[in-house]
């Protein structure tokens, strides 16, 4: 897969972006920020792309990007150039997320580059300043990305969701049997019911990436999907579709990738045959599903002795705390309504150790989010950088107790940050 690669005055990532500092860094040693605005700018960020990402097809991304996904335009790129050639750039690829029906606007950043003659100068975290201003500008909620390991924890990203799954299984523990359905190539008068089968499978998360009909149409025309090309093919009966998936065989391995599936009750096992058939009559010999581990299909998998690995993770960093949790109050209460907290009367302190953010309830109802610098009360103690993590349902309260010594609550609080804050499953499908 290609990898797309604090004060009180800014909580938004814990990282000061300071103006004054990126106008006295930039041009330093000749080096300048530069906003992409010709066709001679963009071919240039394409040109450093070729030859970051030799053979990746990372330039094809962003090509594709501006030209077929509405929301992306010229604004959302970024570079700095030396002796008027770019040396370093990267994305801002907008999209929507979705927790437990709210939505939360998400800044991804992706195509990250830097020309190697100019690498260990802080260009990154130049463009990662600028990045972080346009996101606090725009309103973004969080901003996240689907990095290489390690490098973005200095500008405040912690893992916080899960990303690449992978269960492989030999084609022979497949159902040995012909398919009873029919199928065909994919067609673009099959997406409105693969849309329907794909948004019946983000019920089972507690976040997702809704498709857009145009990002549909635009992974249909180009057949790429998170980078990579796909074949997609439909499973119908009569006039309707009962399964459909996206697959990438890869020969040189003897391998076939399931990259993505949707299917009605009862037509799993068919689709599973149809995998098998499939790959024996192109040698193909094992199944690798990228597919979420609560999926039905990977549990079928499982089942029938297939094997999983630990995923990866998306790296993500809310922008502003207050904001955020302004926005989710009504998702809050509703996680409350059904419990003994149902009628909450009380002043919630998020200790973040630097600052903290009141949350104040009233019958139940969120009545004002605020930021203090009082950190005295410790009763909720939270690691702000790892916060994204409980706030996503990707680690419950008790296992960030036992990783980060930071993170404290008081057994006053505990049942309370558990019902705010539930461990949930969560699969985001990429928007390119």
């Amino acid at each position: 897969m290609t990898r797309l690669c604090g004060g009180l005055a800014s909580t938004h990532t814990l990282i000061l972006v300071n103006a004054s500092h990126i106008r006295n860094t930039m041009g330093d040693d000749g080096y300048s920020f530069k906003k992409p605005r010709t066709d001679a700018d963009v071919e240039q960020v394409y040109a450093l792309m070729r030859v970051v990402f030799p053979n990746e097809d990372v330039d094809g991304i962003v090509r594709r990007l501006l030209d077929l996904y509405p929301p992306m335009t010229l604004d959302h790129l970024f570079a700095v150039t030396y002796g008027g050639e770019t040396v370093a750039s990267l994305v801002l690829i907008p999209q929507t997320w979705v927790m437990d029906d709210m939505e939360l606007k998400v800044a991804e950043m992706g195509c990250v580059a830097t020309h190697p003659d100019h690498r260990g100068r802080g260009l990154q975290r130049m463009l990662n300043e600028r990045l972080d201003e346009a996101a606090e500008n725009g309103g973004y909620d969080l901003c996240a990305l689907a990095g290489i390991p390690f490098f973005y924890r200095q500008f405040g990203y912690e893992y916080s969701l899960d990303l690449d799954h992978k269960t492989t299984i030999s084609v022979s523990e497949l159902p040995d049997s012909q398919p009873s359905l029919e199928s065909r190539k994919f067609t673009e008068a099959d997406i409105p019911a693969a849309a329907k089968l794909l948004d019946s499978y983000h019920s089972r998360y507690m976040v997702h990436c809704p498709r857009t009909a145009p990002v549909w149409r635009m992974q249909h025309m180009t057949g790429i999907y998170n980078g990579e090309p796909y074949e997609g093919y439909t499973l119908y009966e009569g006039d309707e579709v009962q399964a459909y998936v996206r697959i990438q065989p890869r020969p040189k391995n003897k391998t076939l990738v399931l990259k993505e599936a949707g299917a009605v009750p009862g037509a799993h096992w068919q689709l599973l045959a149809f995998l098998r058939k499939y790959c024996v009559e192109n040698g193909l010999v094992t199944l690798v599903s990228a597919l979420g581990y609560v999926d039905p299909l990977s549990e079928l998998l499982v089942g029938l002795g297939a094997e999983q690995r630990l995923p990866y993770g998306w790296q993500v960093k809310i922008v502003d705390n207050v904001r955020l949790l302004e926005k989710i109050a009504p998702l809050l209460e509703s996680r409350l309504a059904d419990t003994r907290f149902s009628g909450l009367s009380e002043r919630l302190n998020l200790n973040f150790r630097k600052f903290s953010v009141n949350i104040v309830f009233e019958s139940g109802k969120v009545a004002g989010v605020s930021l203090s610098s009082d950190c005295s009360d410790r009763t909720i103690g939270l690691n702000p950088y790892v916060f994204p993590q409980l706030l996503l349902g990707y680690r419950c309260r008790e296992e960030l107790e036992h990783a980060y010594p930071d993170v404290r609550v008081a057994p006053s609080h505990r049942m309370l940050v558990d019902e705010l804050f539930p461990r949930k499953p969560s699969y985001v499908h990429h928007v390119y």
